[in-house]
């Protein structure tokens, strides 16, 4: 694939022990890295092809992102400006909506005051009803007495009563003495 080198990773590597001595000193536990030579080619590209497509790739969506950023931003101010355009229209609806809603209640207000006034009608035209039969009867009430008066003779002569009575129009006298008159 490549034939680029890549970096040596250390490992440690446990040393010999020396002879001697020290040989009965125990191990600490720790390795010493190794250092191991990393060759380098000099005149090797430094980005490969698959390291180009991917910068190309991230390039080319960052600066689609970038784009779509400026067009959500172009979007947004039409539709603030088109708002603001339709907000006289937007108040007018609501003014019509809100006078409907007047016309509404003005409307039912009437309603149940007719609904009212054909009560008392129907009430009154009842009564109307009740007071013609009542003036039918004595209309014919009326018309009997007429008739009744008419066939009585124009003068009549009663017979003269007369009364005897005695009247007393002096009252008895009395003899009485007061000390409150003086005498």
């Amino acid at each position: 694939m490549t034939e680029r080198v890549l970096p040596a990773v250390a490992y440690p590597v446990p040393r010999a022990r020396p002879a001697g001595p020290a040989a009965g000193a125990r191990p600490t536990g720790r390795a010493t890295p190794v250092a191991r030579p990393v060759a380098a080619k000099r005149g090797q590209q430094w980005l490969t092809t698959p390291a180009r497509a991917g910068m190309l790739v991230g390039a080319s969506a960052a600066i689609y992102a970038v784009s779509l950023a400026g067009v959500s931003a172009f979007q947004a101010t039409a539709d603030a400006d088109l708002t603001a355009q339709h907000q006289p229209y937007v108040d007018a609806v609501a003014a019509a909506r809100s006078a409907n809603d007047r016309l509404e209640a003005a409307v039912r207000q009437a309603d149940l005051d007719t609904r009212s006034l054909v009560a008392a009608y129907t009430a009154a035209g009842n009564d109307v009803a009740a007071y013609q039969q009542r003036l039918d009867d004595l209309a014919a009430l009326v018309a009997e007495v007429q008739g009744s008066a008419a066939s009585l003779p124009n003068r009549i002569s009663l017979p003269k009563v007369t009364v005897r009575t005695t009247v007393v129009s002096a009252a008895p006298r009395t003899t009485t003495k007061t000390s409150a008159s003086g005498r």
